[in-house]
């Protein structure tokens, strides 16, 4: 790796660190103080709502200035999220969508700019190893951070959140200052043209396909980003005792991703996405018969597995499905923006229906959530859709 793409490797360990100190207990502080899974729900709905918004904005701004300006709003407004929930304390429970808001923002900064980044600075051949890369770095943060924040709250309770938050703020604050040596964006300023993108694309079946399968994947996601570490925290009602399977959890995260960046090649991809997803809906299997510690760790187990290498390989894929498109077009940022809108997409989707299903009778979640897993076999048939990888030519203007 070059000296740049470390830079930006570090930054997103201390980004990840953070988030994972404070992301992951945030929902389990919520639910400690509402006891409502709806709040829960709520605050991620407006996350993801605004998310697709923040994306959006960070396209237009990163087509028109740089994107470099996304990536450190994201940072800085994190860290402005989190200084709020240390100022509000146990108040925030009591605004989910309004904290759900400036939390979707950030998130949406952050990651539109560190994707853009990510392409620019990565060169094709190396992208699928350096999301590997990734992949490991956030598991080694998804050990030492639930570690850090289960011996906090230990010793000091509820009082031990505020602590955690405080760290993160620092850390994303240091985030912002070591972005400043990224290195700006050199090309040309255009608008942002998603209509472009979609005139291109919707001529082409694969490219149809190919951003249904984000919905798809997005409603699952929609659930798992907080869903199964609040079924284990009700299962052993302790924060430590999450920490610790969240540290055991992020060590198989790890292993994970070394195999992907070593063994799951472009050939392969199909294939991994069809063993994880059979894998992946046969763990949910048991928590339709009974909800306990070893039902949830089961699947918990599968999940960490499932959910990264269902992502990153289904990403990789995408990115040299847009790699086919006429480059003169630079619609990079666009496939982006179009991507976080139709994750999201399913992200609101099965989420909404979380909180009606759960308002109705909270045991038909977990058929919810088999459900939003059964129907990520569609990936698969995706991936092995015979393309001749090209589409129709179209005048691209130059702005």
């Amino acid at each position: 790796m070059s000296k740049i793409q470390k830079l930006l490797l570090m930054i997103h360990a201390s980004y990840g660190l953070a988030a994972v100190m404070s992301g992951l207990f945030l929902n389990l502080y919520l639910w400690r103080i509402a006891q409502d899974l709806t709040v829960n729900a709520l605050f991620i709905l407006l996350t993801f709502i605004f998310g697709a918004v923040a994306f959006w904005l960070g396209g237009i701004i990163s087509k028109q200035k740089d994107r470099k300006i996304s990536y450190q709003l994201g940072i800085g407004l994190t860290a402005v999220f989190y200084l709020l929930v240390i100022i509000l304390q146990e108040t925030v429970a009591s605004i989910p969508m309004l904290i759900g808001v400036l939390n979707g923002l950030a998130a949406g900064f952050y990651w539109l700019g560190f994707l853009i980044l990510l392409y620019d600075l990565v060169d094709v051949e190396a992208r699928s190893a350096f999301l590997g890369k990734q992949m490991a770095v956030f598991g080694v943060v998804n050990t030492i951070g639930p570690a850090l924040s289960g011996g906090i709250i230990k010793y000091f309770d509820l009082f031990g959140y505020n602590i955690i938050f405080t760290v993160s703020f620092v850390l994303f604050v240091l985030g912002v200052i070591l972005s400043i040596w990224l290195p700006k964006d050199q090309g040309s300023k255009r608008k942002l043209k998603t209509a472009l993108l979609w005139r291109l694309t919707n001529r082409t079946p694969i490219f149809k396909k190919m951003w249904l399968g984000w919905v798809v994947f997005g409603s699952v996601e929609g659930l798992i980003i907080f869903l199964p570490p609040l079924l284990l925290f009700m299962a052993v009602e302790n924060e430590f005792y999450v920490s610790i399977a969240i540290i055991f959890l992020g060590i198989i995260a790890i292993f994970s991703s070394l195999w992907h960046t070593k063994y799951n090649h472009k050939e392969r991809e199909p294939y991994t996405v069809l063993y994880v997803w059979i894998f992946y809906t046969i763990s949910c299997i048991p928590l339709l018969v009974s909800v306990n510690l070893w039902t949830i760790l089961i699947f918990l187990i599968v999940n960490e597995i499932s959910k990264a290498l269902l992502g990153v390989t289904y990403f990789s894929f995408m990115f040299r499905l847009i790699g086919t498109l006429p480059k003169k077009a630079g619609l990079r940022i666009e496939s982006l923006v179009v991507r976080e809108v139709t994750i999201n997409i399913g992200r609101v989707m099965s989420v909404i229906a979380l909180i009606s299903l759960y308002n109705f009778n909270p045991e038909t979640i977990y058929f919810l959530l088999f459900g939003v897993i059964l129907i990520q076999g569609y990936l698969y048939k995706i991936m092995i859709t015979k393309t001749e990888n090209k589409v129709e030519k179209v005048e691209v203007a130059a702005n």
